[in-house]
């Protein structure tokens, strides 16, 4: 016997960690497994039988949740080993996890290993570039929760806290940034659904800034993120409650933004198929703007990146896409912390919908019709997933553009009114037309409804004639 357990009582050698989050089950429990070792009291000789007892109690009563998580008799495992698996754990928590050691008929039970603060509830992964690992600047009222927990890089579960990417001692050399990471949407986002469900979150962050989506991509050669997003998956018990993803400004280009769409498609099919889970939800942000000449002002590619992330989640179901544009930056292309919270709302909206079955409203307004008019002199322009009506805050209405044959066809007039936007030409377009909206990579953002929601980015619907 190790010097390490020469003291009498039961010892955990494998199980849970302190602030450890597990998914629960589509019953709402969870089962934890342990393993250990115990010493026998050498005052009571000749040596009885021993036994080693577990079970599972909340911290703040000291009393199990349910009766199928008070005291069982673990199973021997060799000479002074024994195994348990606690199961039926009810969402929730915080929970405690005791040992105790039995010898014989004596009535005195013998201390034992605990797990502090652990729960069950949702893992989510946390999945991207830079504005998922978390980029943003400025103050924000972000506060830690108790149940909101992170399995951080040093593979060790803690409260989460800002920054969640954290590159401390890392074990996962593959995604550690070198930027300096500071505020994510996704600490809000996390206790948002636990304060409104009360249902504890597990965050499993395993993006990194600057990542193109064929580091994600298990259809690519070298997926490298996507393997490190599994195990890190993996280690956390293997099942997760959702994924959200920010990612695209880096395949926003002529040589990758035109086939955006069908891989990020492969990357979703891959992963609900490699976690066995097909419906598993995937929210995502569709790209935000990008200031100053980080990237040509009048380069299309950043909206054919946003129009892919729009179809995506039109096409897939499980998938949502959520607004961007109006938010705020706190350098040419990071969104700002104050963004971030909005942002957050947003996803936790997404999930509290899509996840937990809440009536709750979060699509964008999404374009689902344009419109030419018979003299073909006016665009209508109308919209699904409007809360109330769509209000111009700026004046013309100018994240609009019709282009025909010729080029860009001149905007002579711009209104809005309930869920529709009404473009009048200033020349009727030559043959075909198309009309885009927030095409550029850093389009002006006026129109937005009556939860102060924009419109989604979207390139190339054609307009129908009338």
């Amino acid at each position: 016997m190790s010097n390490d357990f020469r003291d009498p009582g039961a010892y955990i050698t494998q199980g849970p960690q302190d602030w450890q989050v597990f998914q629960r089950g589509a019953d709402g429990t969870a089962a934890v497994r342990l393993a250990g070792v115990w010493t026998p009291d050498p005052a009571l000789k000749p040596e009885p039988a021993c036994t080693v007892e577990a079970r599972v109690v909340l911290e703040d009563t000291a009393r199990p949740p349910c009766a199928a998580c008070d005291w069982r008799d673990a199973a021997a495992a060799g000479h002074h080993a024994w195994e348990v698996t606690l199961d039926g754990i009810p969402a929730g928590g915080l929970y405690r996890i005791e040992t105790r050691l039995r010898q014989g008929t004596d009535p005195w039970r013998l201390t034992g290993d605990r797990v502090f603060h652990a729960a069950v509830g949702d893992l989510w992964a946390i999945a991207g570039q830079s504005n998922a690992a978390g980029y943003g600047r400025g103050a924000a009222d972000d506060p830690i929760s108790l149940g909101v927990h992170m399995y951080a890089a040093d593979l060790r579960w803690k409260l989460a806290a800002h920054p969640l990417h954290d590159t401390t001692r890392t074990a996962h050399p593959v995604n550690r940034d070198a930027g300096c990471i500071d505020h994510t949407p996704w600490l809000s986002f996390a206790r948002q659904i636990y304060e409104t469900t009360g249902v504890p979150i597990g965050l499993l962050p395993v993006a990194l800034g600057g990542s193109p989506l064929s580091a994600w991509d298990p259809g690519e050669a070298s997926p490298v993120l996507y393997t490190n997003m599994m195990e890190v998956i993996r280690q956390a018990g293997g099942r997760i409650a959702g994924m959200v993803w920010y990612q695209g400004e880096s395949d926003a280009g002529p040589e990758l933004a035109p086939s955006y769409a069908a891989r990020f498609r492969r990357f979703v099919e891959g992963l609900r198929r490699d976690l066995r889970s097909p419906g598993l939800p995937v929210l995502t942000a569709q790209i935000n703007r990008v200031d100053g000449n980080f990237v040509p002002l009048r380069d299309r590619f950043w909206g054919v990146v946003r129009e892919a992330q729009r179809q995506v989640a039109r096409s897939i179901p499980g998938v949502a896409v959520l607004p961007t544009l109006d938010l705020p930056l706190s350098d040419l292309v990071h969104t700002s912390a104050a963004g971030n919270m909005v942002l957050a709302e947003r996803f936790a909206r997404a999930a509290l919908a899509m996840v937990y079955a809440m009536p709750t409203a979060y699509k964008a307004p999404d374009i689902a019709r344009a419109a030419l008019s018979a003299d073909r002199l006016t665009v209508t322009l109308e919209f699904d997933n409007v809360r109330g009506w769509l209000t111009p805050h700026q004046s013309p209405i100018a994240e609009f553009i019709v282009e025909d044959a010729d080029g860009e066809v001149p905007l002579a007039e711009t209104a809005a009114s309930g869920s529709t936007a009404t473009l009048k030409l200033a020349r009727p377009p030559k043959g075909i037309a198309r009309v885009h909206g927030a095409l550029s990579p850093n389009p002006q953002i006026g129109l937005r409804d009556e939860d102060q929601r924009p419109i989604l980015g979207f390139c190339d619907v054609p307009l129908q004639s009338t």
